[in-house]
């Protein structure tokens, strides 16, 4: 497993750039699946997860708003979830290292969703340990009581560019982009790119939305593509594609003709 070498904040939280992150994801990749970095395709995240990190992983219900997908045991501990029966929360004793994902999640449509959710418990684990190790003089990170877990709400939303209000939405951003950046690496995600417009005969280009009726198609019909081929939502397609500037809003976009 390779390490991340980084500075860190007083509380543990690493001090990275997306730009940082994306050269250890692809360190990951290279160090875990090397073929995956240079031809598109879909990353094992289950056995990321078992083999490469090391982890266990456990399905229950933990809330039924479905606001929170996924957690990471840093430390043994206990963690709320909730009864199958009643929907009132109880609490499960749990071990350092086990992922514990949604029930909701096993349902087929929602595979693009558990593969994400699972590897942003893998991005918890490979960058934020320190944040919740027990030794932490600034204690331990967490939004529950117990504060033994990191937890994933139920949404993608690292591409918004607003600056973050604590050390919880730092890290379940790092975490999001991190694990877009594993599942979608830049070298394979280029691949993908090319090979999109070769389809259509057209010359690889940035995509501008609003600047012409093809790039309006392109920007929905290349999410779409880059989703089927590395096993990834629409939606989490096109925010990795917009973050690396594939795909720009013409309005906003100052490098637009």
């Amino acid at each position: 497993m390779i390490k991340l070498n980084t500075g860190y904040s007083f509380s543990r939280v690493p001090y990275i750039t997306y730009d940082a992150l994306d050269e250890y994801a692809e360190n990951v990749v290279e160090d875990f699946a090397p073929e995956l970095l240079r031809t598109p395709g879909i990353l094992d995240a289950d056995a990321f997860i078992e083999y490469y990190l090391g982890l266990q992983t456990e399905y229950h219900r933990i809330r039924y708003d479905r606001k929170v997908l996924g957690m990471t045991a840093f430390n043994n501990g206990f963690l709320q979830v909730a009864n199958e029966e009643t929907g009132a929360p109880e609490p499960m004793p749990v071990t350092t290292g086990t992922v514990i994902i949604d029930t909701s999640l096993t349902l087929k449509r929602n595979l693009p969703r558990l593969r994400f959710t699972t590897m942003h418990e893998g991005s918890h684990w490979l960058i934020h340990r320190e944040a919740f190790a027990e030794d932490n003089p600034f204690g331990r990170i967490g939004i529950y009581e117990n504060q033994y877990l990191a937890a994933k709400e139920g949404r993608i939303d690292y591409s918004r560019s607003r600056r973050e209000r604590s050390d919880i939405e730092r890290i379940e951003r790092q975490a999001d982009f991190l694990a877009s950046a594993i599942l979608m690496p830049r070298p394979a995600l280029r691949v993908a790119f090319r090979e999109f417009f070769r389809f259509y005969d057209e010359k690889a280009h940035r995509i501008v939305k609003g600047s012409s009726a093809m790039d309006d198609c392109f920007a929905v019909q290349l999410p779409e593509y880059v989703a089927a081929l590395f096993g990834v939502s629409k939606r989490a397609a096109l925010i990795r594609l917009e973050k690396l500037t594939a795909i720009v809003d013409g309005r906003s976009w100052k490098g637009a003709c």
